[in-house]
């Protein structure tokens, strides 16, 4: 496979995606954790802690169904920046229900920030048009690694704004979502100034890859779009979506009840933030590295590699849960996800058209974020009544449902696949 040298301007436009990804990723989190806190001071009802989530959630997979079809019929920077500009007009709402005491404004300012969640996420959908297939995991990876620098600088920036606003007058809990502004509004510049939609760039690859043969790049399927149950009919498709989903499940279910474990053990914060922060490290920091292996090996052995990642580190982690040794299991299960979500991306962008890939990689995305709902909600049940390990090894074995769907695959070249 050829490993020319990318384009300066391709280059350019991928670090603006990147940009976007980490002004997301810094984003997202504060739904969960000043979001939740918000929910349960505002309603005053503690059993109402899971809105937050639970809400933005549901927003999120209902806006997706619009924003796929956006986005193969307009481009992806409307979607990208609607997206960016729905978190920020989200988190204003919240940020204002926490001053004037108002819980059914939050719920709104809820609703309006899952709706962008989304969408914003379709970053590194956007990566995967402005790469050829033996470069398009690495311009996947690029994006997606930008996700750890958002969700490490994210709380330090949030912290920093309740330290200088709140001694001027501003509620505590209403400081952090100031963030979501401040980023997404540099991030809506930059990739409104894209100068050529990633949609379109896909289109005349031979035109910003010299060393792109252009039958090469014209060999994909012709005719009308396909509908999106035709593309989940696709076998590369299939197995990329439920492997992203039932990881996405693992991860979620163990994740959530983690630092509960480890609070009941009797860890402070600050150990259990460590842990938090070595789980992101193997979440998003090795996605580059992990794009080009992809691109190198094939996207199957990464996707297996993901498998078999999470389902150990799920297992580790709860079988170790009381014990400091789960740090490299914890890290190894966001390492797993990693490896998925760049592969099966990947997957996607490989089997579809331009015109085609906005409302598939919408599809993976609505499945994976209600198998995550689904995951982290049974988890704590599991939890209560069985215990930790079950939990682990509960999801981990669920898991290995994926296995049957990817070894089928067939891969003669990476990204490219036989029938």
């Amino acid at each position: 496979m050829a490993t020319a040298a990318i384009p300066r301007q391709v280059s350019q436009w991928t670090l603006r995606l990147a940009v976007g990804q980490a002004a997301t990723s810094a984003a997202i989190p504060l739904n969960a954790s000043v979001g939740a806190v918000a929910a349960v001071s505002l309603s005053h009802h503690a059993s109402l802690a899971g809105t937050s989530v639970g809400l933005a959630m549901l927003a999120s997979v209902g806006a997706l169904f619009v924003a796929g079809r956006v986005s193969d019929r307009h481009g992806r920077k409307p979607v990208l920046t609607a997206g960016l500009a729905l978190l920020s007009i989200g988190a204003i709402l919240c940020g204002t229900s926490i001053v004037i005491d108002s819980y059914p404004l939050f719920v709104v300012g809820t609703l309006v920030f899952g709706s962008g969640q989304g969408p914003a996420m379709m970053h590194r959908a956007a990566a995967a048009d402005l790469y050829p297939v033996d470069r398009r995991a690495r311009g996947v990876g690029l994006v997606a690694s930008a996700g750890a620098i958002g969700s490490i600088v994210g709380p330090l920036v949030a912290s920093g704004l309740i330290l200088a606003l709140v001694p001027l007058g501003l509620a505590e809990g209403a400081a952090p979502w100031l963030l979501v502004p401040l980023t997404a509004s540099v991030a809506i510049v930059l990739v409104r100034g894209i100068r050529t939609d990633p949609r379109d760039v896909a289109r005349d690859l031979p035109r910003w890859f010299p060393d792109v043969a252009a039958d090469a790049a014209a060999a994909q399927p012709a005719g009308p779009p396909r509908t999106r149950r035709e593309l989940l009919r696709l076998g590369p498709a299939r197995a990329a979506i439920v492997t992203a989903a039932l990881i996405q499940g693992a991860m979620v279910g163990v994740m959530g009840v983690t630092a509960i474990v480890l609070d009941a053990q009797g860890l402070g914060a600050a150990a259990i933030g460590l842990f938090i922060s070595a789980h992101f490290l193997g979440m998003f920091g090795f996605a580059a590295p992990l794009g080009r292996l992809a691109d190198r090996v094939g996207r199957r052995r990464m996707l297996l590699a993901g498998i078999v990642g999470t389902a150990a580190g799920a297992v580790g982690t709860s079988l170790l849960g009381e014990s400091l040794l789960i740090l490299p299991f914890f890290f190894l299960l966001g390492l797993g996800w990693c490896s998925s979500w760049v592969a099966g991306t990947t997957v996607l962008a490989d089997v579809t058209t331009p015109e085609e890939r906005g409302r598939l990689t919408a599809a993976n995305d609505q499945v994976v974020s209600l198998c995550g709902a689904a995951a982290v909600l049974s988890a704590g049940v599991i939890l209560d009544r069985y215990g930790f390990p079950v939990v682990g090894i509960g999801l981990g074995l669920i898991l290995l449902l994926a296995l049957p769907l990817t070894l089928r695959l067939r891969e003669t070249a990476p990204g490219v696949y036989g029938p």
